[in-house]
């Protein structure tokens, strides 16, 4: 009974170390992915700006430049699913 108590603390200990290991892992990258999707953001904002004021124009360029704009965004936002 001893013996089986020993092995169970000795899994759950193994277990335990597993756990946190895969836990800090999953911190550190979730943290690395939350500051690429930053800067991300950061490049893509000033260009979703630009078509913005480009759309009041109503020209084939801000046609173009408001529909590469709604690319880039899905794009953005499918890569935080």
């Amino acid at each position: 009974m001893a013996e089986m108590k020993t092995e169970l603390k000795k899994e759950l200990e193994k277990n335990l170390n597993l756990l946190h290991t895969l836990r800090d892992e999953v911190r550190v990258r979730l943290h690395l992915a939350g500051m690429d999707l930053k800067e991300q953001w950061n490049k893509l904002e000033p260009h979703l700006e630009d078509a913005e004021k480009k759309a009041g124009e109503v020209t084939e360029d801000a046609r173009n430049a408001v529909g590469d704009a709604v690319k880039k965004l899905q794009k953005l936002r499918a890569s935080l699913r």
